[in-house]
């Protein structure tokens, strides 16, 4: 599918997100705790509404820098609200693709963003010379096909979950971006590549099973409206998954768990006279 069609499906939604909310660095995006310290540089890359990037700016202090880009306006105007008392972070309403800038960070972080691109190496490509000569470039993204539920979720929220993933998958977007980060890197040059488990896991008996489990319910109810305007599940199914799902967490369901990478890698001074990597896609446009 088209560009466009890329674009209007990875668009999130106007109403309150609850799931962007209730994030923190340390508890959604700690891979990038042992990198900040103060008077670090950083470019947080689909910022959302901030939580996370206040925590970051909070980290490197007022001697650091903290840039956050989203191309959400009203994202971008709730993560504004965010910069009361840390003259150090700042936020841009910009493209990934289009965002330009003479400025390089010690630490360009991108969390659970990648899955919603439909050229998601060209991005990295370009996270990558926002990056300084020996600092970091930190990728926090899901394989989707990987979710697992202890019992089985309700035959309609499978339905629902499996219509999901179609509609993501055809509008360009890897529902397994997580397994392919660190091919990517390697391809473009980075080096000292990692990949580390982030999996967020939910169990019965432990506090906040039923918010983080009810997760896909969110999910159906903030993204689920696209999926019924795009024809891959009808209204009256979207409402079944989200009744029948929201039931098997408050009796029947025993565990949740989210397949999430960590995948970092440190740029290198290129030396001249070398052709730089070529700018491959993972997925056609």
């Amino acid at each position: 599918m088209s560009n466009e069609t890329a674009t209007a499906r990875a668009a999130m939604p106007t109403v309150a997100n609850p799931i962007l909310e209730r994030r923190t660095v340390e508890n959604s995006n700690r891979n990038v705790l042992k990198y900040l310290k103060p008077g670090l540089t950083v470019l947080d890359v689909g910022c959302g509404s901030g939580a996370i990037t206040r925590g970051i700016a909070e980290r490197v202090g007022p001697q650091g820098r903290v840039l956050g880009i989203d191309p959400g306006e009203k994202l971008i105007a709730a993560a504004q609200q965010h910069t009361v008392g840390l003259p150090q972070l700042s936020f841009q309403q910009a493209d990934l693709y289009t965002f330009e800038t003479t400025e390089r960070f010690d630490l360009v972080t991108c969390a659970r963003v990648l899955q919603w691109l439909n050229r998601p190496e060209e991005a990295l490509v370009r996270m990558k010379e926002w990056v300084k000569p020996g600092g970091f470039l930190a990728v926090l993204d899901y394989n989707h096909e990987k979710v697992e539920w202890l019992p089985e979720p309700p035959d309609a929220m499978r339905t629902f979950y499996d219509a999901f993933l179609r509609w993501r998958q055809e509008a360009g977007f890897d529902n397994a971006i997580a397994d392919h980060l660190a091919a990517l890197f390697e391809r473009n040059g980075l080096a000292e590549v990692t990949a580390e488990l982030q999996f967020e896991s939910s169990r019965k008996g432990e506090p906040g099973f039923a918010t983080a489990s009810r997760i896909w319910s969110e999910v159906a109810e903030i993204r689920g409206p696209q999926l019924v305007q795009d024809g891959y599940v009808s209204e009256e199914d979207r409402l079944r998954a989200i009744a029948e799902y929201d039931q098997w967490v408050a009796t029947t369901g025993e565990s949740m768990q989210l397949y999430l990478l960590a995948v970092e890698g440190k740029r290198v001074e290129e030396k001249t006279g070398l052709l730089r990597p070529s700018l491959g896609r993972s997925k056609p446009e």
